[in-house]
C-alpha cells in the first residue's frame, strides 16, 4: 500500500522539551511512512530516541522493520516492536503494571478501528501521554472525498458509525486537553486494487478505503463491484503518471497535555 503522509513533524512542532531524549509512540503505524517521516526530524534535536510501535498487521510490521533496518539514520533510534491491537498494548501494559509515558503519541487513521471502544481508547492514550506531551490524532472529516467512500453503500456493514473529528475533540477536551484541528495533506496511491500485481496489498488498500477488514470477502458480490466502479469515478479518483490516486486530508487533531490533567 502507497500512502504519503503529509509533514507529521511539522504538526507538532509545538513540542519543546527539554532534555536530550524523547519517548514516542506510533498507534497503528502501518508500514511506518509516518513514524520515519517523525523520528526523522526528531533525531535531529535530540539525542536519544525511543520508539515503540503499535501494530496488529504482521506483514505491515515487517516493512515498518525492514525500512529501519535499512536506513541508517533511523537505526540511531531505539525501537521497540509490539505486534498488538491498541487495546492488546494497554491490557498488557495494566498486567506488568507499566507506568511509562510518552512525549508524543501519533495514531494516523487507526482510531476508525477502536470505534466500538472508542473512550476508553482515546482515554488510554491520555494515560499514556507524559505531562506537556503531543498527542496527534488523524482521521478523515465527514466532507472530503475519502470519507465519502466509507459511507457509500457498505457502510451499512459497519457495526457503528465512525469517529469524526468533533467526537475524538470532545472525549480529549473532557480530559482537560488543548486541542488544535489542521488539515493535514495526504493522498493515496490505489493503482494496485486495479492492477492485482500484489493480492494481498491490494486488499489491505481496500480494507483500508472502505475501513473494513477483509472488506472483499465480507460484501456481497454487488456491493463490491459498486466499490471498484465509484473508486473510478473523476469526482474520487485522478490520473498522474499512470498511476490512479485519492487525495485523502483528513483532518489532524493536535492535543497537548498541559500538567494537572489528571489521568483515571
Amino acid at each position: 500500500m502507497v500512502l504519503q503522509h503529509g509533514n507529521i513533524q511539522t504538526s507538532i512542532s509545538k513540542l519543546e522539551r527539554s532534555g536530550e531524549s524523547m519517548r514516542v509512540l506510533g498507534i497503528g503505524s502501518g508500514t511506518g511512512a509516518g513514524d520515519c517521516n517523525l523520528i526523522t526530524g526528531l533525531l535531529e534535536r535530540y539525542q536519544r530516541i525511543h520508539s515503540t510501535v503499535v501494530e496488529p498487521n504482521k506483514h505491515h510490521l515487517r516493512q515498518h522493520q525492514e525500512t529501519v533496518s535499512s536506513t541508517e539514520n533511523l537505526k540511531k533510534a531505539d525501537w521497540d516492536w509490539r505486534q498488538q491491537s491498541w487495546d492488546e498494548f494497554l491490557t498488557h501494559r495494566m498486567e506488568k503494571n507499566d507506568s511509562s509515558k510518552f512525549d508524543v503519541i501519533t495514531s494516523v487513521h487507526s482510531i476508525y478501528y477502536m470505534r466500538g471502544e472508542l473512550n476508553a481508547a482515546v482515554d488510554g492514550m491520555v494515560d499514556c501521554l507524559k505531562d506537556g506531551g503531543v498527542l496527534l490524532i488523524c482521521l478523515e472529516d465527514k466532507d472530503n472525498t475519502f470519507n465519502q467512500m466509507s459511507n457509500w453503500p457498505w457502510n451499512k456493514f459497519h457495526e457503528e458509525n465512525l469517529p469524526y473529528t468533533l467526537e475524538i475533540k470532545k472525549i480529549l477536551e473532557r480530559r482537560g486537553l488543548l486541542c488544535e484541528i489542521v488539515v493535514f495533506p495526504e493522498f493515496c496511491d490505489v493503482t494496485n486494487i486495479f492492477e492485482r500485481r500484489n493480492e494481498r496489498d491490494a486488499r489491505h488498500l481496500e480494507d483500508f478505503m472502505t475501513h473494513m477488514v477483509n472488506f472483499k470477502e465480507r460484501a456481497p458480490s454487488n456491493i463490491y463491484d459498486d466499490f471498484m466502479k465509484r473508486l473510478q469515478e473523476p469526482r474520487t479518483t485522478y490520473r498522474e503518471n499512470g498511476r490512479i490516486i485519492v487525495d485523502i486530508n483528513p483532518n489532524a487533531i493536535i492535543a497537548e497535555k498541559k500538567s494537572g490533567c489528571a489521568d483515571r
